[in-house]
């Protein structure tokens, strides 16, 4: 399921192609300059990223909408949905985005001009439960559709219904999420020809720990 979030790690980047920080800065600075990246790539908060003047609310939102819309269709993707079914998703997929606990905590500047950020994280306990509850609510159903064949829906209509049992039992969970322990991370801040960016494996690293599955 890791694999259904990688569009995070394009989106941050893509808003860094937008709102970079020029190689003036302090531990300050480069912490807040983390912390609006990250959300505006995951809670849809431009506020900060306005705010540091990376780019405009306008910039922030486009940007997201264009990673909830990339991170849909690889969603839908994964789990055997046509494109007919992004809308259905959309919300949940934006809502279990924002329910992401992170806390950018401190920056250190180092002997060769880069910041390393520590990050707090919680990873979020989703795909698991969600994927049991599923195949426990499918199990349910076929077997329901089973005693009572003449009333069972079509084998196009059986399709529908289970994949959005999945979107049913994602929300589930996400009314009650749970979170593993928190931990911490280091993000290291590169600067090159005179502007910082996130360095893409540590965000990358960051993503992936975030959200359970594989």
């Amino acid at each position: 399921m890791r694999k259904i979030l990688n569009k995070i790690l394009l989106l941050i980047l893509g808003i860094l192609a937008v709102g970079m920080l020029g190689g003036c800065s302090t531990d300050t600075s480069v912490k807040t300059y983390l912390q609006a990246l990250l959300d505006a790539s995951y809670k849809n908060d431009s506020t900060a990223f306005v705010k540091m003047k990376l780019g405009t609310e306008e910039d922030a939102q486009a940007l997201y909408e264009r990673g909830i819309d990339t991170g849909v269709s690889v969603f839908c993707g994964k789990i055997g949905a046509s494109d007919d079914y992004k809308e259905a998703f959309r919300a949940t997929y934006m809502d279990m985005l924002c329910k992401v606990r992170y806390t950018v905590d401190e920056a250190s500047k180092q002997s060769d001009g880069s910041y390393i950020v520590t990050v707090s994280y919680e990873k979020m306990n989703v795909f698991k439960p969600a994927l049991e509850l599923h195949q426990n609510n499918v199990a349910a159903m076929t077997e329901e559709w089973a005693k009572t064949p003449e009333s069972a829906p079509s084998k196009e209509d059986m399709v529908k219904e289970v994949i959005l049992e999945f979107k049913n039992s994602m929300e589930a969970v996400l009314a009650d999420v749970q979170y593993s322990e928190a931990q911490t991370m280091s993000i290291k801040i590169e600067l090159a020809n005179n502007i910082y960016t996130p360095n893409a494996d540590d965000i990358a690293t960051l993503e992936k720990a975030l959200f359970d599955g594989e």
